[in-house]
């Protein structure tokens, strides 16, 4: 409700100028932290890229003075953001390092940012935790009931410029996969139906050359780059009707193929032997993460010719390997941080990475993951 008298542009424009903000789910937040970090000095938001995730990463943090915390992945449980993100209601410490109500994970973190008090509540929509609001004050006091319902009514919008934005996004994902489809329809019932006809007009033509060798030579090779140019099709056709959301891992593993071979000269081929699943966000970085660090651990130690990285699904199982022909793992190597790192990330989400040797040598990387 707007009080006194507001000129009907300058309303509308207000008001158009708050949906744009809603639709940039980035921008919103800051919005939203800038408003919070009036409670006290900083402010962050502690996000869960997957629903019912063990842990939130500090994605936007405003105020700070080191930088630490930023990125920060904190546990379920751990300090006082892990320990709303498991109980989903609101809590506040006003002596932080007195506190015996939370662990004190971060203390050195907190103790850099100079942080005294803190006060942090569940950001949340439909009963789905989305995250951890959290701020903090650099000076002695209390923060109390009154801020916490404070900070409680900016986490509402927060959850409300999340819910816009992710119904944003799917709403421009199904209009262009709609209009991709629709280009496939027109694609196959064009140039489809010529290359069809221009591969049977050649096939037709070849019976009836009798002995002219040199003739049957250029339409055979006709016909092959007209089969050539059908598979090529087929291939365009399946990824113009793959939906958006599935198109985001196999753009993004052919794309790290190339950037391999554009450093070592050495070739890296994607293959997709089934179409790609549509995955969650952090499903999907996760894999294209364990594949870049395998692409690099290829670079450094395997000495190989040639790389080939597939991807399949069997039985709701996504299925990526990248399979080198160089030296295998030598005798006694113990697994790198990068491996490691990738190994535990791939098991929080319920799947599986190992390294196998080739007998024959070489080595393949093996990743599992329910879709």
């Amino acid at each position: 409700m707007f009080h006194g008298t507001v000129d009907p542009t300058e309303r509308l424009t207000r008001e158009h100028t708050e949906l744009v903000g809603l639709l940039d789910r980035r921008a919103a937040v800051r919005a939203a932290l800038d408003l919070l970090s009036a409670e006290g000095d900083v402010a962050w938001l502690g996000e869960s890229v997957d629903p019912g995730a063990p842990e939130l990463t500090l994605a936007q943090v405003t105020g700070d003075h080191t930088g630490l915390l930023r990125g920060l992945a904190v546990s379920r449980g751990l300090g006082l953001t892990g320990k709303v993100h498991g109980t989903a209601t609101p809590a506040w410490v006003d002596d932080y390092f007195g506190s015996a109500e939370i662990t004190h994970t971060f203390d050195r973190l907190i103790d850099l940012e100079g942080i005294r008090r803190l006060l942090a509540v569940p950001v949340q929509r439909d009963g789905t935790l989305l995250g951890v609001l959290a701020v903090g004050a650099r000076s002695d006091g209390s923060f109390g009931g009154r801020a916490a319902e404070r900070a409680e009514a900016v986490a509402d919008e927060v959850a409300l410029a999340v819910a816009v934005a992710e119904r944003a996004r799917l709403a421009r994902e199904v209009a262009v996969h709609e209009e991709r489809t629709r280009l496939a329809a027109d694609l196959h019932d064009s140039v489809g139906a010529l290359l069809f006809a221009i591969g049977s007009g050649v096939a037709g033509l070849s019976d009836a050359v009798g002995a002219d060798p040199e003739l049957a030579t250029r339409l055979q090779r006709l016909q092959d780059q007209a089969n050539e140019a059908s598979a090529a099709l087929r291939d365009s056709l399946r990824t113009l009707r793959a939906s958006p959301a599935a198109l985001e891992l196999s753009v993004a593993l052919r794309a790290d193929c190339h950037a391999f071979s554009d450093r070592t000269g050495v070739p890296a081929e994607l293959v997709m032997l089934d179409d790609p699943p549509a995955l969650a966000p952090s499903r999907c970085e996760a894999v294209v993460a364990a594949v870049r660090e395998a692409l690099l651990n290829v670079e450094k130690h395997a000495g190989a010719s040639a790389v080939v990285v597939s991807v399949a699904v069997r039985s709701g199982v996504l299925v990526v390997a990248v399979t080198d022909d160089g030296v295998g793992i030598g005798a006694g190597r113990t697994p790198g941080i990068g491996l490691t790192a990738s190994t535990d990330a791939v098991r929080r989400l319920g799947g599986t990475l190992r390294v196998v040797p080739d007998p024959q040598g070489g080595t393949t990387w093996r990743l599992e993951l329910p879709c």
